[in-house]
């Protein structure tokens, strides 16, 4: 241990980040989760470079935060290619209710079509975890974490050749504040600020920790569009962006776009002429079309659609850091008197999921078992000492029994056609017939199911009238199966999905424990205080089991052999800016 160096980082930085630096010297995090921790508040990479050197590390995690060979695969490394040549990404066809609507977009076909014009305050690093590779080149939090500031990169333009500015970035974060993207009950209207061209002020309700990754690609509702850029305007009615790529053709009812290189991008040229990303229905011919050579990219696929693609070394597979899953939501309030607005009923479906069974059939091993909480396990906040929920068919049928339903119970379960989905509500179907509830499959177009079952009661669902405060999603189906991509804290899966009024809470749970306890973890800018407040949150969500996490799976994407430079998220960002083609 160098004190000396040591020392004199401490004496240099603020109270946040002298306590990760503290609980990195004293070994209570690991050296990756320190990298990870360190990127998220602002630390450079030569000062955790020099706390690394200085505390002689040997805990055999990468210093530098670079993907290594125990880390998934998100990138593609470039090899010589010659200039130009077209290309063709398959992916997932989009919402057809949200358009290219960079704010109210929900799936990943839209994500990957409309961040290829705009960009993200805060980019993708290549560890996979955020860093300063897009328009924020550095960000640091006051003393508290309750106001955080962003310096923006010079010379940034947008495609009319206007600069960007911090008005731009205040506008977007006060579009997404409106329409509750990621950041309801973080930051309020008027709260952000402009002090010059260059520079962000964001003042937050309350200390949060983890504002920069809501202000990334990981919550992908928050790219920057221009300050004159109303609610509800979609990339195709007003191309515009900072990005590497220009809509050249856009064709809503075949979900295909066609860009062309962005001669003005602050990143310097481009290497291809276009890039068309192309709408598939179905997962199963998404990679028959990549199979028979008529795609150089695949977005993504699941194993039971792209089984093959696995077992072939002339395709490169990529697995990108995933806490990717399937929650199985609850009704907790509609309809009045419901059987799933028994928590008891709730906690006996949970117990009867065979989650091995769905490991080894559906994802044949590529997915591991969760506990019915959204906070992956690799987390430097994640509480190991919850004892796993078993799969217990018998106490599932005492706990119908204790609630009145020991006749069983029968109810339709939603789900959309996307990947596996379907595969995975047969076999929950199969474990729960099993203990009495008659579950049969409902199976409805992913772009029609999201406002007919999963937030029915949402402004822009069917029944909207059916919602209202408590109950965001309103008359959303009694049971259902959702998909929840990758994001590397779970401030989205909470705060959307699970908090009292959350635009994404399709359960409509409404629990003044669970919103104190997600206060304390955002507000909380040490790792203890933070794993002290999610160890609460993973025992209340087990408790009250407001929805059913059986597993987190692999993602997976794959390219042919001649392209190079390809990276991507497990939330489907194509990036595409350093692609080559052989």
């Amino acid at each position: 241990m160098d004190f000396k160096r040591l020392d004199q980082t401490r004496s240099s930085v603020g109270p946040i980040e002298l306590d990760l630096i503290e609980s990195y010297a004293q070994g209570k995090v690991s050296r990756r989760n320190f990298v990870r921790r360190g990127t998220m508040i602002g630390l450079s990479v030569p000062v955790m470079g020099g706390i690394i050197a200085a505390c002689g590390s040997s805990d055999g995690d990468s210093a530098s935060g670079e993907t290594g060979s125990t880390e998934p695969k998100t990138t593609e490394a470039a090899a010589p290619a010659a200039a130009g040549g077209d290309i063709i990404a398959g992916i997932q066809s989009g919402d057809t209710t949200s358009g290219l609507d960079p704010v109210n977009m929900l799936d990943l076909g839209t994500y990957a079509v409309v961040a290829q014009s705009f960009e993200y305050l805060v980019g993708l690093g290549s560890d996979g975890n955020i860093a300063a590779t897009a328009l924020a080149t550095e960000w640091a939090p006051n003393a508290d974490a309750s106001q955080w500031t962003f310096k923006l990169r010079p010379g940034v333009t947008w495609q009319d050749g206007s600069p960007l500015t911090s008005a731009d970035v205040v506008a977007t974060i006060e579009r997404m504040v409106a329409a509750g993207a990621g950041l309801a009950g973080v930051v309020s209207e008027g709260a952000t600020e402009a002090p010059d061209d260059l520079t962000v002020v964001v003042n937050l309700d309350s200390p949060n920790g983890n504002l920069p990754v809501l202000v990334s690609l990981f919550n992908p509702q928050s790219l920057v569009t221009p300050v004159d850029y109303s609610s509800g305007t979609t990339l195709s009615e007003r191309p515009a962006g900072t990005g590497a790529w220009m809509l050249d053709d856009w064709d809503p009812s075949s979900f295909r776009a066609r860009f062309i290189p962005n001669p003005n991008w602050w990143g310097g040229a481009v290497k291809l002429d276009s890039v068309t990303l192309q709408g598939f229905e179905t997962g199963g011919t998404k990679v028959a079309a990549f199979a028979a050579g008529e795609l150089d990219i695949i977005q993504d696929f699941s194993v039971s659609d792209g089984a093959t693609l696995l077992q072939d070394d002339s395709y490169k597979i990529l697995r990108p850091a995933s806490s990717n899953h399937r929650q199985i939501w609850f009704n907790t309030q509609l309809p009045d008197g419901g059987p799933f607005t028994d928590p008891r009923v709730r906690q006996a479906v949970c117990y009867a999921i065979n989650r091995e069974q769905l490991i080894s059939t559906v994802y044949e091993g590529q997915a591991q078992i969760a506990n019915d909480h959204p906070v992956f396990q690799t987390l430097p906040f994640f509480d190991e000492t919850q004892e796993q929920r078993p799969y217990d068919p018998e106490m599932a049928k005492q706990l119908l029994s204790d609630a009145g339903y020991a006749d069983g119970i029968e109810l339709p379960i939603q789900v959309g056609d996307i990947g596996e989905v379907p595969a995975v509500a047969a076999i929950v179907e199969q474990n729960l017939a099993a203990v009495g509830i008659k579950t049969p499959v409902s199976v409805t177009p992913n772009s029609d199911f999201y406002g007919e079952y999963w937030c029915t009661g949402a402004s822009w669902g069917t029944s909207p009238e059916s919602g209202g405060p408590g109950r965001p999603c309103g008359a959303s189906a009694a049971i259902g199966i959702v998909d929840y991509g990758h994001r590397p804290t779970p401030d989205i899966f909470f705060g959307r999905a699970l908090a009292t009024d959350g635009d994404w809470n399709s359960s409509n749970y409404a629990s003044s424990e669970f919103d104190g306890y997600f206060k304390d973890y955002q507000s909380a800018t040490d790792v203890a205080g933070q794993k002290t407040a999610v160890g609460k949150i993973q025992r209340l969500l087990h408790e009250d089991a407001p929805a059913c996490y059986p597993l987190f799976f692999n993602y997976l994407s794959a390219t042919s052999s001649a392209i190079n430079g390809f990276e991507t998220t497990a939330l489907g960002h194509l990036q595409m800016q350093n692609v080559t083609k052989s």
